[in-house]
């Protein structure tokens, strides 16, 4: 299930700079403050209560999670369920992060799904820095849900500062999400965060060279006409398929849309200026589609579409780009 910022998400999200997708609260981000900033979506296990016969029962033995100050409801829980509100990540994981002196910043702090999912963003000290592009931003990502989809777990994300692109760490390394496992015990919680955010920023050097190595790596226009039908597939030949005249015609313009919308990032998108004809300038032309260009089904607006993927970079998937980062890193 993807994830999405509500308009009530949106009212109580907190950015340190402007993000690309415009919306929250800006303004320069406090620890002191910010600790109180989850208060208005707590949760309280509470008894499910069903109508029969138009007659109010209460289901017993059966509850769910229930916002105290709004009206919403999460998964159903059983009684040995361990309740971990969202302050816990500003409150005290955050406080200890900040004290290891690998923290620069606290990003954001917010919620998607009308509270469900919370977040909490922290910069790492040091950037990378990719010569004649752009300075990125490694970001360690604390997050935590009342859904039963999102346990509390600690990814990795990055912002190139050029184009405000957004993307994954785990698309280049799988060891750049974790999900705490002491659940039940906040001191050693605690110690699975430090411990992360110190992996964290191991890898941060890492992910530096790494980068810097493929922004160096030519990859020229044969190469990627030869990448872009692994990723979206061959184009479609009306002798090889089972579909009607009609259905086959359907499905190659939506397979033409989208090679165009492809090359477009490719051949003809600014934000990748400075890296266009290398690798990293490829993953990023793959990054910046999935991102902003992509059909997704059931997403009737562009405020709808930026609203799921800001999800969908801390907690989600980026199917296509992770597919086109494990055939570039080869």
């Amino acid at each position: 299930m993807s994830h999405k910022m509500t308009s009530l998400d949106a009212l109580h999200a907190h950015y340190r700079e402007t993000p690309w997708h415009r919306l929250g609260n800006v303004g320069h981000i406090e620890w002191e403050e910010a600790r109180d900033w989850f208060d208005w979506c707590e949760v309280t296990r509470h008894p499910i209560h069903i109508e029969h016969e138009e007659i109010g029962v209460i289901l017993d033995g059966r509850n769910v999670l229930k916002m105290i100050h709004y009206p919403h409801a999460y998964a159903e829980v059983s009684d040995k369920y361990q309740i971990v509100q969202h302050r816990f990540m500003i409150d005290d994981l955050t406080g200890l992060l900040i004290d290891t002196g690998l923290v620069e910043t606290i990003e954001s702090v917010g919620t998607y799904d009308n509270g469900a999912v919370g977040y909490v963003s922290l910069k790492f000290k040091d950037e990378i820095n990719i010569p004649g592009w752009s300075k990125v931003e490694s970001v360690f990502n604390i997050g935590n849900g009342h859904d039963r989809k999102v346990p509390l777990i600690a990814t990795q994300s990055a912002n190139a500062v050029v184009c405000s692109n957004t993307f994954k760490w785990n698309i280049l390394d799988k060891e750049a999400v974790f999900k705490f496992k002491k659940m039940g015990n906040p001191q050693g919680m605690m110690q699975e965060a430090v411990e992360q955010l110190c992996a964290g920023y191991e890898r941060h050097t890492q992910y530096a060279a790494q980068i810097e190595r493929m922004a160096n790596e030519e990859f020229v226009q044969d190469q990627w006409r030869e990448l872009v039908p692994q990723l979206i597939g061959p184009k479609p030949d009306l002798p090889s398929t089972s579909l009607t005249v009609q259905g086959y015609y359907n499905k190659l313009t939506r397979w033409s849309n989208t090679f165009n919308d492809l090359n477009a990032r490719f051949y003809n998108d600014q934000d990748i200026a400075g890296v266009r004809e290398t690798k990293w300038g490829a993953l990023m032309a793959v990054q910046a589609w999935e991102q902003k260009d992509k059909s997704l089904k059931g997403i009737k607006s562009d405020l709808e579409r930026t609203r799921r993927h800001q999800a969908n970079v801390m907690f989600g998937k980026l199917p296509v780009t992770e597919k086109a980062a494990k055939i570039l890193i080869k």
